[in-house]
């Protein structure tokens, strides 16, 4: 009997080395730390931290990295400057994390940062800044990278690419090709994320009418609106007496079920508009508009469209594990996980900062919006067509993918056609 059992514990353990099904046991030594640290009363920080959760408890059901269990430590910022700086310091200080995410707006991630390069030289780690798109993440790796190497920024674009990218690739191209029109009527929020795009970047990139023009595109309307505007009758009335053929929207902020529900019942109603991102790209927007958002196109990344093998099963177990959706942010976070769980793997160490930094700037990993990765020299994520945000347009109470077409599920329609 006991050589008998002896037999079965051998075979089963052999089973398990072989299968891989064991992962528990192969996790030897201290843990890899990874701390958290965001607005935990926001929707994006709560999906940020949902995502690196599911991240992390995926890494130690497969063994950990190299070898080794991940730890996830959480902290709340509240949304406050100070209150993030006490935090930072002390998942680096006390808990001796071996990386930071920052899942806040950027000017988080920069005080992360100022205080990281303080902290650096004792306490070596990485800090990544996984929501904002700003520009001042990487400038200060352009502008000091041997000060603030150490920090690496994820988002779906960065300010200079939507000019770059956004504005003199994809929409020109989903314009003129898709919606079929060429005179435009630009719409911006007033905000700092569309200060870039409103005056453009000196050296860089002019704004972003010219770039539009550049483009073949002509734009015969632009008007800025705060966000606390409520009406927008008057500015319907002048994008269809201007004869404009789109809106371009470059919003995120305002008050989206306001606009879409007024420019259902005003003189523009058949000129189709384009958001860059918000809550017209969730799908409550449908019963908040009762239905008026059909015809209206976002970019999101809610969308259940399978950009890569990891997209799918991402948002499935955002909702079934952490009952929250994958809103922005959450992709951003998961993504950089995994990024930096495989740059761990090909430096094949854990504690040598230097040999980890070489190693994020040179990895490419399979993401959930497509390829993770950072750029060698100023350490903002590889943007489209590697890391892709869908464009979708409301039909029929859902978000159909339209664009681009290598992940499309449908074809762009006019509003007037969605409306019959």
């Amino acid at each position: 009997m006991n050589k008998a059992r002896l037999f079965f514990t051998v075979v089963t353990i052999l089973l398990c080395v072989v299968l891989g099904m064991a992962p528990a046991s192969a996790q030897k030594g201290e843990p890899i730390k990874i701390g958290f640290m965001g607005d935990l009363s926001a929707p994006f920080s709560l999906s940020a931290q949902a995502a690196a959760k599911l991240a992390v408890a995926e890494m130690n059901e497969t063994g950990g990295i190299l070898g080794r269990p991940v730890e996830l430590l959480s902290e709340d910022t509240k949304g406050e400057i100070p209150k993030g700086i006490e935090v930072y310091k002390k998942l680096v200080m006390h808990n001796n994390v071996d990386a930071v995410v920052v899942a806040e707006k950027v000017e988080m991630g920069v005080a992360g940062m100022q205080i990281g390069a303080e902290l650096f030289r004792e306490f070596p780690h990485i800090m990544f800044s996984t929501i904002g798109s700003g520009d001042a993440i990487w400038h200060h790796v352009r502008d000091d990278y041997e000060r603030f190497k150490f920090g690496f920024q994820t988002y779906y674009f960065v300010s200079s690419h939507y000019l770059e990218i956004m504005g003199a690739k994809i929409i020109p191209d989903f314009f003129k090709n898709y919606v079929g029109a060429t005179k435009v009527a630009l719409i911006y929020e007033d905000m700092d994320w569309t200060k870039p795009l409103r005056q453009g970047l000196p050296g860089v990139s002019p704004s972003l009418r010219e770039v539009y023009e550049s483009k073949g595109l002509e734009v015969v309307y632009e008007k800025t609106i705060s966000l606390d505007q409520k009406v927008f009758s008057t500015l319907f009335e002048d994008v269809a007496k201007e004869g404009a053929c789109v809106m371009d929207c470059v919003v995120g902020y305002i008050d989206q079920p306001a606009f879409v529900k007024q420019w259902a019942q005003s003189s523009a109603r058949d000129i189709p508009w384009f958001f860059w991102g918000g809550l017209a790209g969730m799908p409550m927007a449908w019963d908040m508009t009762q239905g008026m958002i059909a015809g209206g196109s976002i970019g999101s990344s809610f969308v259940r469209v399978p950009i890569t093998e990891k997209t799918i099963p991402f948002m499935d177990n955002m909702v079934q594990k952490y009952k929250t959706g994958p809103i922005f942010g959450s992709h951003t976070t998961y993504d950089t996980l995994y990024g930096y769980k495989k740059a761990l793997e090909q430096a094949s160490d854990t504690k040598d900062i230097n040999n980890i930094i070489k190693s994020l700037e040179n990895v490419r990993e399979t993401a959930v919006l497509g390829k993770i990765g950072w750029d060698a020299r100023y350490h903002y994520n590889i943007p489209y067509p590697d890391y892709v945000t869908p464009i979708v347009q409301w039909q029929d109470g859902k978000m159909i993918p339209v664009y681009p077409p290598d992940v499309a599920q449908g074809t762009f329609k006019q509003p007037a056609d969605l409306k019959k």
